[in-house]
């Protein structure tokens, strides 16, 4: 029998794992701390109102001081809304980083890394790496060479739209040791353990069910798990109970027993769970974070498609009821658009967001410019700009490495013909026909696709990047 000398130490670390409750929050407090983040990120609020709505006290007062904030951040908004495509794919790619496990760091790369695949705005990101057989493409599979250390390059293409981006990193993954003892093997795999959280959650703020509690270690230890408080943390995270609005947060001990033959030890997460907001809390959150996504290129300031993909319950359960001010021309549910003749003028439409949770609510509003039916030269010049090669998983324009999707109509009723210049290696349907023999390099295809709609015609040709096999 496995003598695990650790384990009597537990009994110790899960009484001291009990629920510890963390002091309330002032909301009124919270809600001005967050405005003054707003305002340092916007730079449109001035700060003599946000120092006014926290002094006054009276309500009609703070009231008319609180309309002049929402004046200055809906600006703010427009702003945001009216950066360009290259704005926001520049934005992403200047904070896109690598994140990686434990004390890994990008010279020291042992355990699977995080390859985020989606930015803010509506971006994409891709990831290649040009060693998939030492680091997958995902970043998920990390194989240690046997004796040398191996340097990785691993390149994001940020997209939005038409406009893509690339950014690289260079890692060095280590090489493995073949002759660890077991407590040697127990050490490196608490030092690199780690636990993965959902969504946004971080150790310090957990809201949901935990991403994963790891059950092997990076050299081969079992790793086994234990919640001080197994009512709030199950023990094999996977379930998540929120302390009640004003009850405070919980503090829960996670526990992780490291095991390797009989070399054993314990490491110990202090995990935060965030007590569920009050209703006036989640509707705030839910105003601050609620946006519309649009189709196609359009945006605030183009809409000429329908908008039916209205939220219709916040990201903290606030229930969305939207009120169309035209609903002859958008249709309250955003499903139904009936734009202005072409010979006519564009029409503004205020989309209302009714944001409630039990009896408290909140408006968030969008003006909408409906655009009037395109001549067939619009309708030729927006399907051309809408065009897109849908890429097969983990491929992109540099990176070709299975068969592409090219579209043959367009929203806007236009038809597409496709034609490459290296039907040897792509097909003009997009098939892959022939990757390049290994050491043979890679090549590049030009794609053309000849647009036309009512009798009118255009082209626009696409560069793309057919990788060697490896």
């Amino acid at each position: 029998m496995r003598k695990w000398i650790v384990v009597p130490s537990i009994v110790a670390l899960l009484f001291a794992g009990n629920t510890a409750m963390a002091k309330k929050v002032d909301v009124n407090q919270s809600s001005t701390n967050s405005l003054e983040v707003q305002a340092e990120v916007c730079g449109k609020i001035p700060p003599g109102l946000l120092n006014a709505l926290k002094k006054v006290k009276n309500p009609k007062a703070k009231a008319s001081i609180q309309k002049n904030v929402d004046k200055h951040m809906l600006k703010c908004e427009d702003a945001e809304h009216a950066k360009t495509d290259e704005q926001i794919v520049s934005a992403v790619k200047a904070a896109l980083q690598v994140k990686y496990s434990g004390t890994d760091s990008a010279q020291s790369v042992t355990s699977p890394l995080q390859l985020s695949t989606t930015g803010t705005k509506g971006t994409t990101i891709a990831w290649s790496s040009n060693k998939p057989n030492v680091i997958s493409n995902n970043g998920l599979t990390v194989v240690r060479p046997a004796s040398v250390d191996e340097v990785v390059v691993l390149t994001a293409t940020i997209t939005l739209n038409e406009v893509s981006v690339t950014k690289s990193f260079t890692v060095t993954v280590k090489a493995a040791s073949t002759s660890l003892t077991d407590i040697q093997k127990v050490a490196a795999d608490k030092a690199a353990l780690e636990i993965k959280f959902t969504g946004t959650d971080t150790i310090n703020h957990v809201t949901a069910a935990l991403a994963a509690l790891p059950s092997t270690g990076t050299n081969g230890s079992t790793v086994f798990w234990l919640s001080g408080n197994p009512a709030v943390i199950s023990n094999d995270g996977k379930t998540v109970v929120r302390p009640a609005a004003g009850d405070g947060d919980a503090v829960v001990l996670m526990i992780a027993i490291i095991a390797s033959n009989d070399s054993s030890d314990t490491k110990v997460f202090h995990l935060t769970v965030k007590q569920q907001l009050t209703d006036t809390q989640k509707v705030a959150a839910d105003k601050t974070a609620l946006d519309i996504n649009f189709g196609g290129s359009d945006t605030l300031n183009r809409v000429t498609r329908p908008v039916d993909q209205l939220a219709a319950t916040g990201e903290n359960g606030s229930l969305i009821t939207w009120i169309s001010s035209f609903p002859a021309v958008v249709s309250h549910d955003g499903k139904t658009i009936v734009r202005p003749a072409v010979d006519t003028a564009d029409v503004t439409v205020v989309m209302t967001a009714l944001i409630t949770s039990n009896g408290i609510t909140d408006t968030k509003s969008f003006t909408l410019t409906v655009k009037k039916e395109f001549t067939t030269l619009e309708k030729l010049a927006s399907d051309k700009s809408d065009l897109a090669i849908t890429y097969g998983t983990a491929d992109s324009a540099t990176k070709v490495t299975k068969s592409l999707t090219l579209p043959t109509s367009l929203y806007y009723g236009s038809t597409v013909v496709w034609a490459s210049n290296n039907t040897a290696v792509i097909a003009n349907n997009g098939t892959l026909v022939s990757r390049p023999a290994v050491g043979t390099g890679d090549v590049t295809v030009t794609l053309t696709a000849y647009i036309s709609n009512n009798g009118i015609a255009d082209s626009r040709s696409f560069q793309v990047i057919v990788k060697q096999l490896p």
